[in-house]
């Protein structure tokens, strides 16, 4: 049995959120729900035993009100606390190598309200080796959906099929999004002589790159409702858009370079600099 892991911050509405929406995908999956608080070790270096002290006491009454959460969220599901002293990024990085999902909340959403949660979130999912969810404040229980952004790349495959289990599992339309710009093909991601096409031939590379992709999906989910979309246009919008209707969004992040393991892809860090609801990035 896996686990999925919660980083749990001491307050905020976007910490629900994130908790519940955790522990119900756990409870589906039948996996344990680990909630982790980490302490600052900075705040143990302080040598103040009294504020010490108050900081353990705050974690722990967070965490047993997040377990709670979960239990009414999804009774019955197996929740493990766990408070953990360091820092946080490293501590959740080394916690996610033993997990199938790490799931964070940001109150950093629509680009109307930056948080520092909400750049931590960015560098805790730059930094994770599997899966990780940014859950804000928001209530998507009226929209539908699982939104997909298709690139053509190995980690946009695996960000694929995160998606279709995902639509699969709860019953949802899978809404395949491949946006393109003039600047996104010159980098070469297809292989075309840009300068040699119109828009027209772009268009359908383009349209072929969203097919492919979806037609890798037949055999293994032949009744996923797939609705795929191609779109003209800065990728980043195209996705904040489809995703201020949907459920869930699903990108695949491949940051390049010598730092890459704490980089995301620009596509990836723009969405989440831009949340319109929960939103999976995928290595």
């Amino acid at each position: 049995m896996g686990q999925i892991a919660v980083g749990v911050s001491t307050a905020g509405p976007a910490a629900h959120h994130a908790v519940r929406w955790a522990a119900e995908r756990a409870a589906a999956r039948g996996s344990t729900l680990r909630l982790v608080h980490v302490v600052d070790s900075v705040i143990q270096g302080t040598g103040d035993a009294e504020f010490i002290l108050a900081t353990q006491s705050q974690a722990t009454a967070g965490l047993d009100e997040s377990a709670r959460t979960a239990a009414e969220a999804a009774p019955g599901v197996d929740v493990v606390v766990d408070l953990q002293q360091g820092d946080a990024v490293e501590v959740l990085e080394a916690i996610a190598r033993e997990s199938e999902l790490l799931v964070v909340g940001s109150d950093w959403h629509g680009g109307k309200r930056p948080s520092r949660r909400g750049v931590h979130s960015l560098r805790i999912a730059a930094a994770s080796s599997v899966p990780v969810a940014v859950v804000p404040d928001i209530d998507v229980s009226a929209r539908h959906g699982v939104v997909i952004g298709i690139d053509g790349s190995p980690e946009g495959a695996r960000a694929l099929r995160f998606a279709a289990d995902e639509a699969r599992r709860t019953g949802e339309p899978l809404i395949a999004v491949h946006a393109w710009d003039i600047a996104v093909m010159a980098g070469g991601e297809y292989g075309y002589g840009v300068a040699m096409l119109g828009s027209d031939e772009l268009g359908a590379a383009a349209g072929e790159v969203l097919a492919d992709a979806v037609a890798a999906l037949a055999d293994d989910y032949p009744d996923l409702d797939v609705d795929a979309r191609v779109i003209a246009g800065d990728p980043v919008a195209a996705l904040v858009e489809a995703a201020a209707e949907a459920r869930l969004l699903v990108v695949g992040s491949h940051g390049r370079g010598a730092l890459a393991r704490f980089l995301l892809g620009s596509v990836s860090h723009g969405v989440l600099a831009h949340l319109e609801g929960p939103t999976v990035v995928v290595r």
